[in-house]
């Protein structure tokens, strides 16, 4: 019953205008049916495809986006790692640079290590490398100028290798010169010890020798004698300084040298003070080259203010005046 109308016939009229033909035709519940269907079907898949555009225009607008969010952050990273590689090529430099400064500075100490030999007297050493007073190549500095020339990667492994290559020479020369500045280093100081227990500065402030080391005529009695010293004239209280450093040995009297001093400087060296007024130290004192130790005066076999000094060299008195080379440097 309920598929009768299916086989029924249905008749449309269409009426275009007044004066025109009514179009009739006839279709069967069959037809209609599939008719409707059809544009059922049609309309779902209208809407269908509608649906499934727009939402492919959106995945498509959304991925457009993140596209081009991707591609700025991208070239975003590729614009600050080439910032950051040319820093590290730009620190590379500088790196190639001081490497250059600090060798110049390696060879500066060199002269100066044999300079300082020199002054002090220590053989040995060879001639320092010749130093160029020339800027590095490749510094950035004033009044420079030229064509713009990219570095290349190559050029750029090459300084990568050169520097490498330099800092461990340097390393190498730095550990070297170590050692060769300790032991100038230990010969300067055995140097100057050696100079402070040499006696070769002069015992008093005044110049006016009165009699030397040698033969002479005695001023008592007119006769040849020996004298084993040198005589400075001076005026009484003046200061008496010992000539290097040592150890006083001796201070004592006697008729002939009066008040007198000996110190010990060790190395086979004593120094002798005679006549004097004064002590200022005793046996057993320590004392530093140029300290007063006494003052000048006219004790035992003496005519009148003076220092004699002498020099004992090995339990030998030797003439003095060749140890007197210097002033104190108190002195103006």
């Amino acid at each position: 019953m309920r598929f009768k109308w299916l086989k029924k016939r249905f008749t449309f009229m269409v009426i275009p205008d007044a004066n025109s033909h009514v179009v009739r035709f006839r279709l069967t519940g069959w037809m209609l049916s599939l008719m409707t269907l059809f544009i059922a079907l049609l309309a779902a898949l209208a809407v269908t495809f509608y649906i499934i555009q727009s939402r492919s225009s959106g995945t498509n607008l959304l991925l457009t986006h993140k596209l081009v969010g991707v591609t700025e952050q991208f070239e975003q990273t590729v614009s600050e790692k080439n910032t950051t590689i040319e820093q590290l090529q730009n620190d590379l430099v500088r790196l190639s640079q001081q490497a250059d400064q600090v060798k110049n500075k390696i060879e500066e100490l060199k002269k100066l290590e044999i300079e300082m030999k020199t002054l002090t007297g220590i053989s040995g050493g060879d001639k320092p490398v010749s130093i160029l007073s020339a800027s590095p190549a490749g510094s950035a500095s004033a009044n420079m100028g030229g064509d713009y020339n990219p570095v290349t990667d190559n050029a750029i492994r090459g300084l990568i290798d050169d520097t490498e290559q330099q800092f461990d020479m340097l390393g190498k020369e730095i550990d070297g010169l170590f050692g060769t500045l300790t032991e100038t280093k230990k010969q300067v100081e055995e140097m100057q010890h050696m100079l402070a227990i040499t006696p070769n500065i002069w015992p008093v402030d005044s110049r006016a020798v009165s009699s030397g080391f040698g033969v002479r005529i005695d001023p008592f009695n007119y006769s040849p004698s020996f004298h084993n010293g040198m005589d400075i004239a001076g005026r009484n209280n003046d200061p008496v300084f010992v000539t290097a450093d040592g150890t006083v040995i001796t201070a004592g009297w006697d008729k002939s040298e009066g008040n007198h001093l000996v110190v010990d400087h060790g190395n086979g060296l004593r120094t002798q003070y005679m006549h004097l007024n004064e002590f200022l130290v005793k046996k057993g004192d320590k004392v530093k080259k140029g300290q007063q130790i006494a003052k000048m005066g006219s004790t035992g076999r003496s005519t009148g203010p003076h220092l004699h000094y002498g020099v004992i060299k090995n339990g030998v008195v030797i003439d003095p005046r060749p140890y007197l080379k210097a002033s104190r440097k108190e002195e103006p």
